[in-house]
């Protein structure tokens, strides 16, 4: 009985602390020009592997598409941060500072505030993580955010930080200026990479090939996976891949990003809990067969 109650005791304790509902920190970090927000979601038994990152243009960390990913990967295990994108100066001075323009005249003024801004809230971001305990980093973006990221990947790294092993890309659209079109970043990168969009999404649709044709690492390790939209989607809700697409462990997007960050960058296992091991020395390796670790 008392043997029972012992693993009856462990199983609870171990399914609880599996299956707690994770806890958004609002963190706080900063680069040379400020401070910038970002949301955290710590996963569970110290993973070694952490997931950065970026939001649609005039989003928030907690925005489309990016709230899926952060809070998906964290209930498989994986330390989440989505944080603020850089934002440009309103160019056309109409009250907007995340029109599409503004990014693009940010490049053609010279300005270049939001690339550089951008690579510096990574390796910030990449900072709290390692201090953390995380050892590598997958980085992803939704929509302007996978242009953040992709040039990111590239271009923003800084020798000495924890390694980014991979690429989310949610929504890229191959269009635009060197950093701000992906064909012209890509080409520079080894590293897998998952490119995920919904089929109505035209931009995306459209420029799919290129992309994958730019890609600079072997073409196994560059996963493009088009998303069927139900009919009737607008070309706006099938690029946030609403209609059901996100939004639950077995919603399309949920199982692809899980099942592509499983293969590039898997959880350590964790190891026995001390209060487990504890146990089995008071019953003796006579037990072990019975009680799992």
């Amino acid at each position: 009985m008392f043997l029972r109650l012992s693993i009856l005791i462990i199983s609870i304790f171990s399914f609880s602390a599996a299956n707690a509902l994770p806890v958004t920190e609002s963190v706080t970090l900063s680069t040379s020009t400020g401070n910038f927000n970002g949301l955290l979601l710590e996963g569970a038994s110290s993973p070694k592997v952490g997931v950065i990152m970026f939001h649609g243009r005039g989003g928030t960390p907690d925005s489309a598409v990016v709230r899926q990913m952060r809070t998906s990967l964290n209930i498989n295990g994986y330390t989440t941060l989505s944080i603020e994108n850089p934002i440009p100066t309103d160019y056309n001075s109409n009250g907007v500072a995340t029109d599409f323009s503004d990014y693009v005249e940010d490049i053609n003024s010279g300005a270049n505030y939001v690339f550089p801004e951008a690579y510096m809230r990574m390796n910030a971001s990449i900072d709290l993580l390692e201090s953390q305990g995380v050892e590598q980093i997958i980085i992803a973006g939704f929509s302007l955010g996978s242009r953040l990221a992709t040039a990111y990947a590239a271009r923003g790294q800084i020798s000495g930080n924890a390694p980014v092993v991979g690429l989310i890309g949610v929504g890229m659209y191959g269009t635009s200026l060197d950093p701000l079109n992906p064909v012209l970043t890509l080409d520079e990168l080894s590293m897998p990479v998952l490119d995920i969009f919904g089929d109505y999404d035209f931009n995306a649709v459209n420029t799919a090939t290129a992309r994958k044709n730019a890609y600079g690492g072997m073409s196994s390790d560059y996963t493009q996976i088009e998303l069927d939209c139900p009919d009737g989607l607008t070309v706006s809700d099938c690029h946030k891949l609403r209609g059901g697409l996100k939004g639950s462990e077995t919603a399309s997007f949920e199982l692809a990003i899980n099942s592509w960050i499983s293969e590039v960058a898997p959880l350590a296992v964790p190891e026995p809990s001390s209060i487990a091991l504890f146990t089995l020395g008071l019953f003796g390796l006579g037990f072990s067969r019975k009680i799992k670790v």
